[in-house]
């Protein structure tokens, strides 16, 4: 229930406040990249400094900035007036969609009482390759038909 919420809250978000989400959406990519080459080495260190703070909860608080904080900093930064219409919906059906995609197993992990975000992740763990690609193909798209 609670992916839902975050989906629905997204959509929201990247629907009634009109920026490009096209830089973001490859910023999240970037970061998902980053997290994966660099991540743990990072916490490791970030831990090493910080050894009070437990590791688990250094990793999350990366993985989130990285692939949530940075990229949403940066599309509410980015220029006005999107996409427009059909593909305005489309636009922020995508970019929700990826970035519940990515959030969803942390989610489900501090949330494992709900069983319907579970079950929502589980899902979405099979078609996360998907979602990833068409987040990628709408990013570029937003950025090719950006009209500055």
């Amino acid at each position: 229930m609670i992916l839902i919420v975050i989906l629905v809250a997204l959509f929201a978000v990247f629907f009634f406040v009109r920026h490009h989400t096209g830089p973001a959406v490859l910023a999240t990519i970037a970061g998902l990249s980053v997290y994966g080459t660099f991540g743990v080495d990072f916490s490791n260190w970030i831990h090493s400094l910080l050894p009070q703070f437990p590791i688990e909860i250094i990793q999350i608080g990366l993985f989130l900035a990285l692939i949530l904080i940075f990229p949403l900093l940066l599309y509410f930064y980015s220029s006005r007036n999107g996409l427009f219409g059909i593909l305005r919906i489309i636009e922020a059906a995508i970019f929700s969609v990826l970035l519940t995609a990515l959030l969803s197993s942390t989610v489900a992990k501090f949330l494992s009482f709900d069983a319907i975000s579970v079950q929502i992740s589980n899902f979405i763990s099979s078609i996360k390759g998907f979602v990833v690609l068409a987040g990628i193909l709408a990013a570029y798209f937003d950025i090719i038909m950006y009209r500055g």
